[in-house]
């Protein structure tokens, strides 16, 4: 496949009135309850946990029958349930040049997946793809666009149609971040943000889910973080951003229910070793530079892909961005706002993070490496 250039102008239509998406906004609601995905069972999990304490303390209801009785409930369906599907089909993939975006790349295409691969750095992209058809010996096509315009997002679904493409797999990888304090950053760096977080994020979601769910089958990870348990003073404006991905994605979960076939996960990561943090400028801060939190792009796109698989609709990428996502949830209000003004707290060149890697070339090197070592 050939590389491509989206601009804003490309399939660029007339923008409605205001009085056309009134009239045209129809409710329509398809409810479905009664479906045992990871939802449902944690919640079967809670009420059987809830309902045996209650036996015990205080209807004397033996332990040694209690106990082993929920058990033999709750672990066959948390051990085997949901069951794992097959991932198919063309995947796309948008913040593809660098980090957890290309890592997820090497993923699928190890799976046997074509790809398209979506990004701002035109140049790290073609390294991907190199490195992609080197390795794994797949079809991959690239798209440079800049998904922080508005109209980008609906450009990229026109574009990618247009060709005669498929997408069977979409992952929203791309954001952007900006560390600093609120009203000292440019307002062109907010509606960037803005757009490119929640916007394009849930534009795309919709152009290519109601796709999927036409055909009846299809996959969707979002990126989204931990950060989106907590508002953070020093990140403010990325933080709500991913307040707002993470409402989306877990309310988005629920209304898939009526539509079977179609999965949509959540990747909960915490702070990453990416070029991300080069670009918001977070280099210095304390959760990056001092506080060995700091977490691995393959094994955080590792964890993503393998939740989709499962047809989870949140997974966390470690055990601790579980355990800080938990702690921002039960700590009262001024606990969670102090912690994470101090963990986003400028350290003004005591400590830095390492530079992360920015040549996927390199990346490459590493790749066929692997490949060496496997053939021994």
């Amino acid at each position: 496949m050939s590389p491509a250039r989206v601009g804003v102008e490309d399939g660029a239509g007339q923008q409605p009135s205001h009085k056309a998406i009134d009239n045209g906004n129809l409710t329509i609601f398809k409810p479905k309850w009664l479906v045992l995905d990871d939802l449902n069972i944690d919640l079967i999990s809670f009420v059987m946990v809830l309902a045996t304490s209650t036996s015990i303390l205080f209807f004397d209801l033996p332990a040694r029958i209690a106990i082993p009785a929920a058990a033999a409930l709750i672990l066959p369906l948390r051990l085997f349930l949901p069951r794992p599907k097959t991932l198919q089909g063309l995947v796309l993939i948008t913040g593809a040049s660098s980090g957890i975006g290309a890592e997820l790349s090497y993923i699928f295409a190890e799976k046997g997946h074509d790809l398209i691969l979506v990004g701002r750095d035109e140049e790290q992209l073609e390294a991907v793809k190199n490195n992609v058809e080197k390795k794994y010996g797949k079809t991959v096509y690239t798209i440079s666009t800049d998904l922080s315009l508005p109209g980008a997002a609906k450009q990229l679904y026109y574009h990618v149609t247009k060709e005669g493409f498929t997408v069977d797999v979409l992952v929203n990888g791309a954001a952007l971040g900006g560390a600093g304090d609120t009203l000292e950053q440019p307002i062109e760096l907010t509606e960037r943000m803005t757009t490119l977080n929640c916007t394009s994020l849930a534009q795309l979601t919709q152009l290519f889910g109601r796709d999927m769910i036409k055909r009846g089958r299809g996959w969707m990870l979002q990126i989204s973080s931990v950060g989106g348990w907590m508002a953070s003073p020093g990140q403010n404006i990325y933080h709500a951003t991913k307040h707002y991905v993470r409402s989306f994605s877990e309310a988005l979960s629920i209304e898939l229910r009526a539509y079977p076939g179609i999965v949509n996960t959540q990747l909960m990561p915490g702070p990453v070793h990416t070029q991300f943090v080069t670009r918001a400028h977070a280099k210095e801060r304390f959760i990056m530079g001092a506080s060995g939190a700091v977490e691995d792009p393959k094994a955080v796109a590792t964890a993503g892909y393998n939740g989709l698989c499962k047809g989870k609709s949140m997974v966390f990428s470690s055990w601790n961005a579980a355990f800080t996502s938990l702690l921002m949830q039960v700590a009262p209000r001024s606990v969670r706002l102090t912690v994470a003004s101090l963990m986003n707290a400028p350290l003004r060149g005591k400590a830095r993070v390492k530079e992360p890697e920015k040549d996927q070339n390199v990346r490459g090197e590493d790749l066929k490496g692997r490949r060496g070592d496997e053939a021994e």
